[in-house]
């Protein structure tokens, strides 16, 4: 049965973000640009992407309606892991994709490796997407897309930062047991990372680490913030410590394009690539 307002069949985009302690979704009402329905659900653990194919499968099975499942006309994943590596283009080949991510990455012979373009700073992100979740969603949906969590991140990052020259811009993106980092200066990307964390000393270890080896001044840099972190917590404390110029990366473009946003009670910090990805 379709879902229909005034005898006009509505069609909805699905948005996916996979990580590895965790996933969520939602879907948008291409016609009003509302959001319908919000899931999200952390781990316990880290899990394989067989265990992470189930939570998926009970998450859409159980949430999301039938007519709203038969009427999502678009899908569009995100899958948010460190099983990738960004390559320079004057240094990327097709015919090498193994060769970017085998001395990090513990390469199985069933990995399918894929790729996407950062255009803004002429490179792409090489990395492995889940094979096995792929095929789950082209069996429920048919034709989708997918894009890995830094492309996005990258991108977000490069925007934000295209009016502060001069400037170290550092930004991080926080989930339950990992978090992202990239620092640009003047438009060029100086580092973009991932790390997994267990405790708040891992995790301001990482990044005074990555500060350091880039010869950054803490007084100086300027730091933005996103994800499952607000001011209260034990992350934020130790950032302050030793970084005073601290702010929440700007999201009210998230509110603008989808319209009862703030109804639903979504924070888009916490969930800025996952509603990215809707537009």
């Amino acid at each position: 049965m379709d879902l229909t307002i005034n005898n006009e069949k509505q069609y909805y985009k699905l948005s996916i973000l996979i990580t590895q302690d965790g996933l969520s979704f939602c879907t948008q009402n291409t016609e009003n640009n509302t959001l319908d329905i919000f899931f999200n659900k952390s781990f316990n653990n880290n899990l394989d992407p067989e265990k992470i194919l189930v939570e998926l499968q009970n998450a859409i099975k159980f949430n999301i309606d039938s007519s709203i499942l038969t009427a999502i006309s678009k899908v569009k994943v995100v899958y948010a892991n460190n099983l990738y590596n960004i390559v320079p283009q004057k240094y990327f080949s097709e015919k090498k994709l193994t060769d970017y991510l085998k001395f990090n990455t513990k390469i199985l012979h069933t990995d399918f490796i894929a790729f996407d373009e950062l255009n803004n700073i002429k490179a792409n992100s090489v990395y492995i997407p889940y094979t096995n979740i792929n095929n789950y969603l082209f069996d429920q949906f048919g034709e989708f897309t997918y894009t890995h969590s830094s492309t996005l991140f990258v991108d977000l990052c490069l925007v934000n930062s295209s009016n502060k020259l001069n400037t170290e811009v550092v930004y991080l993106n926080i989930y339950t047991s990992t978090f992202d980092i990239c620092i640009i200066k003047d438009n060029k990307l100086l580092l973009a990372n991932s790390f997994e964390y267990f405790t708040p000393q891992d995790f301001i270890y990482y990044v005074l680490f990555c500060l350091e080896q880039l010869k950054l001044n803490n007084e100086e840099l300027q730091m933005y913030l996103c994800g499952k972190i607000n001011e209260t917590d034990n992350l934020y404390h130790y950032l302050y410590t030793y970084v005073k110029n601290i702010e929440f990366l700007d999201t009210s473009f998230l509110v603008q394009q989808l319209k009862n946003l703030s109804e639903k009670n979504i924070n888009p910090k916490q969930n800025l690539l996952l509603l990215s990805n809707l537009i």
